[in-house]
């Protein structure tokens, strides 16, 4: 096997994330090489506007993607909630690692308090919506966990975070008020919790190497929550959220849709044995 060169964003979750499939690889193939190349994008550079302004779903992979089809580098990891629902043509999802935790996480930095007023960070409308209280006043938040955490310190009550970047970051046993959050209180993003692992469709020998790392569970849920957003042509101007798990011997699927940030949301819980089924029922239920 040649060396390899992978792609990621610039951002220190990113870095890890990729550290991580890399030592996977290296589980599986020991005598393996590869080089990270960190990649601007535009979601990076522009962390003063909101996704929706700058293109909405897509601004942090487009970049790498590029690279990928001139063939800079030979593969990509991204967070899989990144992703668009469609891959541009001749790349493929190669492997889904094995999942971590998918729910959201409230950070605050004193302990939680029962109806006291909080003013928390946050620029999406997912989160938004499904934690709307009375005494939460939310303010626009961008940028990597540690600007997030760093803005909360100096100007906020809280933020919301995803528990798989704080764990991969190390953060989350160290944060003295970190609230993960039911999957029912706050339905994740389509992805959440999931890297992806992306190469040129052409690349047989790579995609063979690749499939090693791959989780089937994993890529059962990713395959139908890409389903979902797809079906929703989810993108960042919707409040959307879509999360398979298991539940004993089912899947359940559960999905929140607002029809627009003005909306009241819907949530649904299903339960079944066929994910594509449970999709399927949820879209034709929200559309």
């Amino acid at each position: 096997m040649r060396k390899l060169k992978v792609g990621t964003r610039k951002s220190p979750l990113a870095m890890r994330q990729t550290q991580l499939v890399i030592a996977a690889l290296e589980q599986v193939a020991p005598n393996i090489e590869v080089e990270i190349v960190g990649i601007s994008t535009k979601g990076d550079r522009l962390q003063t506007a909101s996704l929706t302004a700058i293109g909405g779903k897509g601004v942090f992979v487009k970049e790498v993607e590029q690279r990928l089809l001139r063939q800079q580098i030979d593969f990509a990891v991204h967070s899989l909630k990144d992703m668009p629902a469609i891959l541009p043509p001749g790349l493929i999802l190669a492997a889904t690692p094995p999942r971590a935790d998918a729910r959201d996480c409230l950070v605050l930095k004193e302990a939680w308090q029962e109806g006291r007023p909080l003013v928390i960070g946050s620029s999406s409308m997912r989160r938004i919506k499904q934690l709307q209280r009375p005494n939460f006043r939310f303010e626009p938040i961008r940028g990597a966990i540690e600007t997030r955490l760093a803005k909360m310190q100096a100007t906020m009550d809280g933020t919301v975070l995803a528990c798989a970047g704080l764990e991969r970051m190390g953060y989350l046993a160290e944060l003295p008020f970190a609230y993960p959050l039911a999957v029912e209180d706050c339905i994740p993003a389509v992805g959440q919790g999931i890297l992806a692992v992306e190469c040129r469709s052409e690349d047989h020998e790579l995609q063979e190497l690749l499939k090693q790392i791959d989780h089937e569970e994993t890529r059962i849920q990713a395959t139908a929550e890409r389903q979902f957003l797809a079906a929703m042509n989810g993108n960042c101007d919707i409040p959307l959220g879509g999360h398979l798990r298991r539940q004993g011997q089912e899947w359940q699927f559960a999905a929140y849709l607002a029809a627009s940030s003005d909306a009241v949301g819907r949530q649904l819980l299903l339960n079944g044995t066929e994910p594509e089924l449970l999709v399927k029922q949820a879209v034709a239920a929200l559309l």
